[in-house]
This record gives structure tokens, C-alpha cells and sequence, in this order.
């Protein structure tokens, strides 16, 4: 793939987790982190959307851990 078809990808990934469901979106996180792994090692430059998409997928995972902790 070349860098302008990742990003194209990344841009539709971004669209879909934005559409689905909350419970949904962390099912395309893999897919999303690898096309955004794929960009980086590009060198290409991330817009900032992707960047915010991510870490917002970066923060729903994290918090899934915590969900069923006892307190």
C-alpha cells in the first residue's frame, strides 16, 4: 500500500469507529493501530484527527481493564 492509501484508510477505520456503537469500537483498534504503525514507519506526518482517534481508542481499552475491578 502506498502512504496515500493508508492514510485514505486510516481516514475510513477513523469513520467507523466514530459511527459505531461504543461497545464496537474497540473491534477495530487492531486494525486502526496497524494501518497508523504502517504510517509512522512511512515517515509520513499523522494528522492530528488520527492522532486524537487513536488515543481515544488508546483510552477506551485501557479503561475496559478496570471495568470489572473489584473496588
Amino acid at each position: 500500500m502506498t502512504t496515500e492509501q493508508l492514510l485514505e484508510r486510516a481516514c475510513r477505520l477513523e469513520q467507523e469507529i466514530r459511527s459505531a456503537p461504543e461497545i464496537g469500537r474497540l473491534d477495530f483498534a487492531p486494525e486502526f493501530s496497524k494501518v497508523m504503525t504502517r504510517i509512522r514507519a512511512s515517515g509520513m506526518h499523522v494528522p492530528g484527527h488520527l492522532r486524537r482517534t487513536e488515543e481515544v481508542l488508546h483510552d477506551e481499552l485501557v479503561e475496559t481493564h478496570f471495568d470489572n475491578m473489584p473496588v
